[in-house]
This record gives C-alpha cells, sequence and structure tokens, in this order.
C-alpha cells in the first residue's frame, strides 16, 4: 500500500464494517416490529444473496488487503462472515468471535413484539423520558443496553485490533454495534451518531493511518 498516513508517516490500513445479511427477524420486522437485539435469529435466504454479494464487492476493490476477519458470535453475523470468506481464495485469519461485538441487548422486550411490551410497558410508548429508548444514546429497554453501553464495549476491542497487526481488518457486527463504531472512529457527536442507517450486507470502509476517514460510506448517512 503506498497511502502513508499525515500522522507519523503509518502506512493507511483499513477497517472494513458490515453488517450481518437479512435475518429472518429482520425479514418479520416488515410487517411487525419484533424486538430483536441478541436473540439468535438465523440468516434468511435473501441475506445469504446479500453476504455473498459484499464478499464481491469487496474483492473487486484492489486497494484492500485483508489480513484479519472478525464478527459477533450471533449466528446471523457468524454466517455472513463464513459465507464472505468461503469466496476468497486470499488467506485471511479468522478470529475468535468477540460479544463485545454483539448487537444491543434489549433485555425484557427480547423476542417480543411492539404491541405486547407497549401493553405491558406504556411509558416507554408515551414518557419522553423512556419513550425514546430504540434511537436514544442513554434511554435503554429495561435489562437492556444503551448506545453508550454498547460504544463502552465494542469500540476497544475494534480499535485495540486495528493497531496490533498490519493489513485490512474485517469486522461483521450489527446495526446499532456498527453505528456505535463509525461514531467513535469518526469522533462524531451522539446526535450524528443516532442518524446513521447502516444497511443489511453493504460494506463500510474506514482508512486508518493514525486516523480514520471514510472512503465508502455504503449509504449509511441514508434518511430512511
Amino acid at each position: 500500500m503506498a497511502d502513508a498516513s499525515r500522522n507519523n508517516l503509518q502506512p493507511a490500513r483499513h477497517l472494513v464494517l458490515v453488517r450481518h445479511g437479512e435475518s429472518e427477524l429482520n425479514a418479520a420486522n416488515r410487517t411487525a416490529r419484533i424486538y430483536c437485539g441478541q436473540i439468535d435469529t438465523p440468516l434468511n435466504d435473501l441475506g445469504r444473496k446479500q453476504a455473498l454479494e459484499a464478499s464481491r464487492q469487496l474483492a473487486a476493490l484492489e486497494y484492500l488487503r485483508f489480513t484479519r476477519a472478525i464478527s459477533s458470535p450471533l449466528a446471523r453475523a457468524r454466517e455472513t462472515l463464513e459465507l464472505m470468506l468461503a469466496e476468497w481464495n486470499d488467506s485471511v485469519e479468522l478470529l475468535t468471535s468477540s460479544s463485545a461485538l454483539m448487537e444491543r441487548s434489549h433485555g425484557e422486550f427480547e423476542g417480543r413484539e411492539e404491541s405486547e411490551v407497549f401493553a405491558e410497558y406504556p411509558h416507554y410508548r408515551d414518557d419522553p423520558k423512556f419513550s425514546g429508548f430504540m434511537n436514544h444514546f442513554e434511554q435503554h429497554a429495561p435489562g437492556g443496553e444503551s448506545l453508550a453501553i454498547v460504544t463502552a464495549r465494542a469500540w476497544p476491542v475494534v480499535s485495540e485490533l486495528m493497531k496490533e497487526a498490519d493489513g485490512d481488518l474485517l469486522v461483521v457486527s450489527h446495526y446499532n454495534t456498527i453505528r456505535c463504531i463509525v461514531g467513535q472512529a469518526l469522533k462524531m457527536p451522539t446526535d450524528a451518531i443516532l442518524r446513521l442507517r447502516p444497511a443489511n450486507a453493504t460494506p463500510i470502509i474506514l482508512r486508518y493511518g493514525g486516523k480514520y476517514e471514510l472512503v465508502l460510506d455504503g449509504g449509511i448517512f441514508r434518511t430512511d
């Protein structure tokens, strides 16, 4: 790699973040919201196709040289990474999955439909001190995690991996976890992090050479 950072002239490396392909619960959420969180839902057929397409998209980018890859231990992330790596002939070290990269926990809401949750916990629908729990940096479901907590567990793992060795790192994780990682890498304010929308199996590429720069946003700034 010829690029060098302006900070300490370190060779530039890349952090590539990929949200898992569509899962069975992702598909179910098109008709009724079900709080997934850390429920271990598998990929569906579309999700598997998305994972293969992501791997081909990354393989076409000649500036990438992956040496390591890691995922959340949840099945939808692990399978996405396995499908991606199976497409490549390169030798990429598959690191042990990390629980720090899991989706945020929704605690007592996990696996339950929104209508059921609000019937039992109406203040999570009606009270502003609670009702922002799905897209707020500090609010969270009862027994669940805030985005601040997700950031505190996920970012140190990714940051350390990027400092440890040469070559590019592929991380397959989840919607909220990726928002938090991107936000920390780019030093974004919390209100900007909350506007990020990572799509399934759509690569986000950051170049690192002492600081992070966004190379490919993967549509993360979409507003839908």
